[in-house]
């Protein structure tokens, strides 16, 4: 049994036997009909990798803050559905409606079968929430309220994983 004691102990027990890096995962299909959409998946690689080594303290911090609607006075996951929704109709509006549909596959495809369980479920959907964020500050020259969203959307990560700078707001 691991000991989740140790800061550089992962979510994962154990990689799945065929896979030594995060190429194993990537299905050729979605990342051309990313790229067809508009989008390279190098745009997002750093989330990527970033879920893949994540730690079971920082999963469980994610957990924390999805499950209880207290976990912060600023945020809430009740209301980051509702922004995921706004950026999505959004998105849908300016022609990217596969983009998020793909992402989720992409991302999906993380943590295999064997390793399912609410901490990666709760990891898949706020690193979803961050791609996304992503696409809508690449539209907010078009809709200015798309960069107050994905602000919202991607604090779990940027709080959580110090993943400030992949973000417009902490460059601005």
């Amino acid at each position: 049994m691991q000991d989740f004691t140790e800061p550089e102990d992962q979510v994962r027990l154990n990689p799945p036997a065929d896979r030594s890096s995060l190429v194993g995962i990537l299905y050729y299909p979605d990342i051309l009909d990313l790229r067809l959409a508009g989008y390279e998946l190098e745009r997002f690689e750093e989330l990527l990798l970033a879920i893949d080594s994540a730690s079971y303290r920082k999963a469980l911090a994610v957990s924390a803050m999805i499950r209880r609607s207290d976990a912060s006075p600023i945020w809430n996951a009740h209301r980051a559905n509702q922004v995921e929704l706004l950026i999505l109709d959004t998105l849908h509006e300016y022609g990217l409606h596969q983009v998020p549909q793909l992402l989720r596959q992409i991302l999906g495809r993380v943590f295999e079968d064997e390793t399912k369980n609410y901490l990666t479920i709760d990891l898949v959907t706020v690193f979803y929430w961050s791609c996304i964020a992503q696409v809508a500050e690449d539209y907010a020259w078009r809709e200015p309220a798309l960069k107050e969203w994905a602000e919202y959307l991607s604090y779990p990560v940027r709080t959580v994983f110090g993943l400030g700078h992949l973000f417009l707001q902490d460059a601005a």
